[in-house]
Formats: structure tokens, C-alpha cells, sequence
């Protein structure tokens, strides 16, 4: 099994090359056609022509965008993504900063999306075209429908705002200064709202394809064997039927991420969470190619590792993938 699973990892990361660095020049291009002067900032208000020329020079911004994209290529094969125009701190230590607080919010917020969505997309199959169903479905499609940014001043305006049982904002308390287990209640406490805004989407998404996985599933003869031998519905549903539709979901977990992380954005501006997306958003606030740049591709590469991931954890689910 570990030569199988060990060929298609590397089939995998040579296929995430070309997209890597397709990324990367998107991204690199398209960001300095954004309009604004990133040296006009930094030299502050009303400089003089000489300075301008001077911090353009000092940031490498007077040289064509094919050559800034050559030399931020070759820098960051060694790691090296520049250093942050606004900050004056190494990219990467930047990144480094912020990246944990996403990855708490995010990697909760995806797992209590998966358990939900599971048992809500198992329930709606074992009970496929009943009430219950209808319901989920038609819950499932509302909040698929709702965007990220509603959903959370909706939250804020009835948890924070109406009966102040949440804080609005923030990953830790402004006036408090906590230690220990009192410091990750707090954290934990500003996590609600923030984690169930980013949740509602993926939830949705998970338990619609383990229902439609899991119906066709139950269909099998396999399952009519099963229930032939006296096996008990709910060893059925879980032993035989979704072992199966676990490959479907695994894929849209995996699929999903990058949404997620795309909805993290608007999620931490929105309740103020100090992460990669809120990084993004100072980036282009303040014209900083390099942080900008260097975060995009970051992100892209956050997201082609969890897919390959997935398709690694779908091969062990099913056996016929490795080939």
C-alpha cells in the first residue's frame, strides 16, 4: 500500500508545480495593476520628487514588473519573500505571525462542520423523502445560500448587540490579560461567533453530498446482503454505507478548504480577528506588493497541500484511487 500511496503523492505534487507557479505569476501581475503607488505611500504626505525616486529605488518598484517578478522568483525558491514594505519585517516572519490564529479558526470551524454535517447528511439519508428530510434539504440550501458577511453582523447584532452574551470581535479580551486555562476560555469565548459564521457554508456543502452520497449507497446490493444477514440499521448506515460515501466527503472537505479560507477573509474583518485574511485585507489597504504577493501565495500553497491531503486520505478510503 505505501508504494501506491507514495507514487501518487509525488504524481500530485508534480502536477501542483506548473499550478504553483501559475499562481504566483497571477498574482504577482495582477496585483501591481491595482491602481495606487505603494512608494507614494510609505514617502507619507506631499514628497518631494527626489525622495520618491529614492524609496521607488530602495524597494526595487523602478524596475519592470518582469524583472521585480524574476528576482522575487529567485528569492523565493530560497524561502526568502521579501521584505514588507509597511512593516519592514521579513514576509514570511509576517505570515508566520498571523497564520496560527486562521489556522485555529479555520481547522475549528472545519471540524465541527464535518461532525454536523455528517449526522445531518446521514440522518436525511436514512430517512430520505420523509419530513425530516424535506427540512434538512431545505436547510441545508438556505444556509448555502447566505453570504459570510450577513451571517456574521447578523450574529453580532444577536449575540453582541441584543442580549451581550458574546463579544463582537477581537481574539482576546481588550481589558483583560489572561494566563493559562483562563487565556484559552477567553480565546474559546471570542471563537463562537467567528467559528459559526465560517461553519454555516461548509456544513451545508458536507451534509448535501453525504446525503446524495449515502442515498445511492444504501441503494447497493451490498446493503441488501447486509440487511439480509440480520446486520442492525445502524451498523448498516455507518459500517457499510458510509464507509463508502466517506470518499465524497473527504473530497468536498478537501475541496472546500480553499472556500473556506477565502470566506475566512471576510470573516476576521468582519469580527476584527487577527489572521491571514485580515493581513490580506491591511496588504491591500496599504498597497504592500511584497506582504500581498508573498500571502497569496502562501494561502495557494496551504490549500494544494490540504487537497493532496485529501486525495491521499480518499486513496486509503478506496483502493481503486491508487492505481
Amino acid at each position: 500500500m505505501l508504494p501506491a500511496l507514495l507514487r501518487l503523492s509525488l504524481r500530485r505534487a508534480l502536477l501542483a508545480l506548473p499550478l504553483v507557479l501559475a499562481v504566483i505569476a497571477f498574482t504577482f501581475f495582477l496585483i501591481r495593476l491595482a491602481p495606487g503607488d505603494p512608494a507614494a505611500i510609505l514617502a507619507g504626505e506631499a514628497p518631494t520628487p527626489e525622495f520618491l525616486a529614492q524609496v521607488r529605488a530602495e524597494y526595487g518598484l523602478d524596475q519592470p514588473a518582469w524583472r521585480q517578478f524574476v528576482a522575487f522568483l529567485g528569492k523565493a525558491m530560497t524561502g526568502d519573500f521579501g521584505t514588507s514594505i509597511y512593516s519592514k519585517q521579513p514576509v514570511f516572519t509576517v505570515i508566520l505571525e498571523r497564520f496560527p490564529a486562521t489556522v485555529l479558526l479555520t481547522g475549528t470551524a472545519m471540524v465541527i462542520a464535518s461532525l454536523i454535517g455528517i449526522l445531518l447528511g446521514a440522518a436525511s439519508a436514512r430517512r430520505a423523502g420523509s419530513r425530516a428530510d424535506a427540512l434538512i434539504s431545505a436547510a441545508s440550501l438556505v444556509g448555502y445560500s447566505l453570504p459570510g458577511f450577513w451571517v456574521g453582523q447578523l450574529l453580532i447584532l444577536l449575540f453582541a448587540v441584543s442580549l451581550n452574551w458574546l463579544p463582537a470581535g477581537g481574539m482576546v479580551a481588550a481589558r483583560g490579560s489572561y494566563t493559562g486555562w483562563r487565556h484559552v476560555e477567553d480565546v474559546a469565548f471570542h471563537m463562537v461567533l467567528p467559528v459559526a459564521t465560517l461553519a454555516v457554508f461548509l456544513l451545508t456543502m458536507i451534509a448535501r453530498f453525504t446525503r446524495a452520497a449515502m442515498v445511492e449507497a444504501l441503494d447497493q446490493d451490498y446493503v441488501l446482503v447486509a440487511e439480509a444477514k440480520g446486520a442492525s440499521r445502524r451498523r448498516v448506515l455507518w459500517n457499510h454505507a458510509f464507509r463508502n460515501a466517506a470518499v465524497t466527503t473527504v473530497t468536498v472537505i478537501g475541496l472546500e478548504f480553499g472556500m473556506v479560507l477565502a470566506g475566512a477573509v471576510v470573516v476576521e474583518i468582519v469580527f476584527s480577528w487577527p489572521g491571514l485574511g485580515r493581513l490580506f485585507y491591511d496588504a491591500i489597504h496599504r498597497r504592500d506588493f511584497a506582504l500581498l504577493t508573498g500571502a497569496f501565495m502562501f494561502s495557494s500553497l496551504v490549500v494544494i497541500v490540504v487537497n493532496m491531503v485529501s486525495d491521499i486520505g480518499c486513496a486509503m478510503l478506496d483502493p481503486r484511487i491508487r492505481r
